[in-house]
């Protein structure tokens, strides 16, 4: 097989996920070399939130945009792609926006912020340093194992509920006034559902707002510890809860700590999908959808009240991780389902 080449436009976290699992194919012995165009100001996609990959001599595009706010920036990736892997993938909005690239556009899956040491695009070491004096952990620590989990037991009493999130702001005067109703539906969904998991479950919910400037001043009742927050220690409190309770995010995407709550294996009550995934990725199987806060309480005390529905969820995220999220899988399953399109085209690797 000849070479796989990675191109990285964009220094945008969003982009480990998918740097990360070409780099773990590579050490599986994959013939695969990264391209750091991060700073190339003349490069047709600098500052995109893609990857840009070629594979078999056909042009392949990663796009991880929370949505589809950026037609423009779209419309340019599918114009010199084959094959094009969108993170937030909707059927509908790909027929309507780009009617003549729609059947070239896949989804891709869920993201998470997961990182691969040798990664290219990487902080400074003087940002780690400061990170560390400030009791934060660098972005190197976050690689594959730290997210991954194992289903918990059907017997833990009591049943433990995480919801920690942040809010937005939503009197922005750069953006649209949808954007900002966005945001503000958003905040107002995060603070109904917190308030109302606090009083009901009491000590055995761990949730609340992100100390920020904005949090201070909407809801500073709800702000929880940094010592809590700090993401190592998030992660490990993750693994420990039974149930993660996941919001939209901005552009009506798939928060990527859904992404976080599949590969620790949890159940999962979360605010209905906008957009598709790979797989059988299902409602009532890997997850409880809400539109509603009083629907999202509703979900987590059904799985409160059934520990054989909440350990079977958590087995079934578990298996949709390894089958479809891992990063090296994730990414292994693009290029299959690429090699699948050129075979039936009568194309023989």
């Amino acid at each position: 097989m000849d070479t796989i080449e990675v191109t990285i436009p964009s220094r945008i976290h969003h982009l480990s996920q998918i740097i990360t699992g070409f780099l773990l194919l590579k050490e599986q012995g994959w013939d695969i070399t990264l391209l750091d165009r991060s700073q190339d100001q003349e490069f047709s996609l600098y500052d995109l939130p893609v990857v840009l990959v070629r594979y078999r001599g056909k042009q392949v595009i990663y796009d991880m945009w929370d949505g589809y706010q950026n037609p423009d920036g779209m419309r340019k990736c599918l114009e010199i792609c084959d094959f094009y892997f969108k993170r937030s993938f909707s059927a509908e909005k790909n027929l309507k926006l780009f009617p003549e690239y729609a059947k070239k556009i896949h989804p891709l899956g869920f993201f998470y912020r997961v990182n691969h040491p040798q990664s290219p695009v990487r902080e400074p070491f003087w940002k780690e340093i400061a990170k560390l004096l400030m009791g934060r952990t660098p972005e190197r620590y976050f690689v594959p194992k730290v997210f991954e989990g194992v289903p918990s037991s059907q017997n833990n009493t009591p049943v433990k509920i995480l919801f920690q999130t942040q809010l937005w702001n939503c009197n922005d005067p750069k953006l649209p006034l949808q954007s900002n109703e966005e945001r503000r539906h958003i905040n107002e969904m995060r603070i109904s559902i917190i308030r109302t998991l606090r009083q009901q479950y009491g000590d055995s919910f761990f949730g609340g707002l992100s100390d920020t400037s904005l949090s201070r001043d909407i809801a500073p009742d709800l702000i929880i510890s940094k010592k809590y927050t700090e993401r190592k220690h998030y992660l490990k409190l993750v693994q420990n809860c039974d149930i993660c309770i996941g919001s939209m995010g901005l552009h009506e995407s798939i928060g990527g700590k859904t992404g976080e709550y599949v590969a620790a294996a949890r159940a999962i009550v979360n605010e209905a999908f906008h957009y598709s995934v790979p797989g059988d990725f299902l409602p009532g199987k890997n997850y409880l959808p809400f539109a509603t806060a009083q629907e999202c309480i509703a979900a987590v005390q059904q799985l409160v009240d059934s520990p054989e529905q909440r350990y079977a969820m958590q087995l079934a995220n578990q298996a949709y991780y390894h089958q479809h999220l891992q990063p090296d899988i994730l990414v292994k399953n693009t290029l299959a389902q690429i090699d699948l399109v050129m075979e039936k085209a009568g194309k023989t690797i």
